[in-house]
């Protein structure tokens, strides 16, 4: 019933899908100019720059409070649909040993001196969490800020871990995937100090690729929430003070310990709702009863539609994903279902992709059609 689960939009850099795209950077042609970016497209496709337009804006406004205004017009290219099919066998998905599937969904390519090789943002679809993920490499970039990959990787992927809520980028910050596949790692001191080491030229492993982005996740996750207030310069300067094996080992282990997204879980009883938002999705790839038990709880006393309904889709999601508690079932019952039959969504797609996942809850619709409906439903789960 549930949707198999997603990779998100970090995983490692594939160089062949670059030199694919951008060997034939001449065939690119602006489809739509703002002060910020220019959305590029192949000739013959049809983008949606609408759509674009709505990840896009507040994408940049996220990134730039963090990191500092844009100095020049961002390209941004979207990649149709069919070409990433053509691509995605070769490129776009690869199973990454011990840890399955991943997939790459955005990337950032630096600008170089060649005029027949495009730089910029690639993006499979409109998606704001990848949009920043990726325009935090673009800006510093551009910047000429050089940081260790493992860190540049981390401060992106908990700025582009989020959700949009009324054309705002709420951050989040607690990744699930890496929390729990750190969880399950055994990491020995010589990994660590080989994945601290990796840099953007090296010729990595996948495997070590994607856990390069997950050490680095945990760590400057482990520094934002010791200091909340603070940037990430400051960030980075805390590190520079205690860099060692050690000192990662001891913020890795804070992050991927049980208590650490209980109590993040907090944020679901924030006074924004778009805090909340962003809390609850993806709060299912934990697998998890606690972090279900906690959306419960707040899906109990929830008033906002939007919010009421992602508590329910991820805790619909966690119960194919973990073993609830008999209680949590018949609270289960009362709480997620009555919500999933008593939503109305205002967007046409979303609301047909409901009435899907309402058909399917009573075994009327093929897994296919199932996974489809999931799928139109992306914004409130898709982590």
């Amino acid at each position: 019933m549930a949707p198999m689960p997603r990779r998100p939009p970090f995983a490692f850099m594939l160089w062949a899908l670059c030199a694919f795209l951008c060997g034939a950077c001449s065939t690119w042609q602006p489809v739509e100019v703002r002060d910020a970016w220019t959305l590029y497209a192949r000739p013959g496709y049809s983008i949606d720059s609408a759509c674009f337009a709505r990840a896009l804006e507040p994408a940049f406004v996220a990134v730039e409070a963090r990191l500092g205004p844009f100095e020049k017009n961002v390209k941004i290219h979207a990649l149709q649909s069919d070409e990433a099919n053509e691509l995605r066998s070769d490129a776009q998905f690869e199973t990454v040993p011990g840890i399955g599937p991943a997939r790459v969904r955005a990337f950032h390519v630096r600008p170089t001196a060649n005029p027949f090789a495009a730089g910029g943002v690639f993006l499979e679809c409109a998606d704001a969490g990848a949009a920043v993920h990726e325009l935090v490499h673009a800006r510093l970039a551009e910047a000429r800020i050089s940081l260790p990959l493992w860190f540049e990787e981390g401060l992106a992927q908990f700025l582009g871990d989020g959700a949009l809520f009324e054309d705002t980028w709420y951050v989040d910050g607690l990744c699930c995937w890496p929390l729990r596949e750190l969880r399950e790692e055994r990491l020995s001191d010589a990994d660590l100090e080989r994945l601290l080491a990796v840099t953007s030229t090296d010729s990595t492993p996948s495997r070590d690729n994607l856990l390069v982005h997950f050490v680095g996740w945990a760590i400057v996750f482990d520094l934002a929430r010791e200091q909340p207030q603070a940037s990430w310069r400051d960030w980075w300067e805390t590190w520079r003070a205690e860099a060692s094996v050690d000192a990662a080992r001891r913020r890795i282990e804070r992050t991927v310990e049980d208590r650490t997204h209980v109590e993040w879980l907090a944020r679901l009883d924030d006074e924004d709702p778009g805090v909340r938002f962003a809390a609850a999705k993806g709060t299912w790839k934990l697998r998890s009863a606690s972090a279900a038990e906690r959306l419960l709880a707040r899906l109990e006393k929830e008033e906002e539609p939007s919010v009421r309904f992602a508590l329910a889709l991820n805790v619909l999601i966690t119960s194919g994903e973990t073993r609830l508690g008999g209680r949590q079932w018949g609270r289960f019952g009362r709480l997620v279902f009555s919500t999933l039959r008593a939503a109305k969504l205002d967007d046409p797609a979303e609301a047909a992709s409901l009435d899907l996942v309402r058909r399917a809850l009573r075994g009327r619709v093929s897994k296919q059609e199932s996974d489809r409906a999931f799928d139109g439903l992306a914004r409130y789960w898709d982590e």
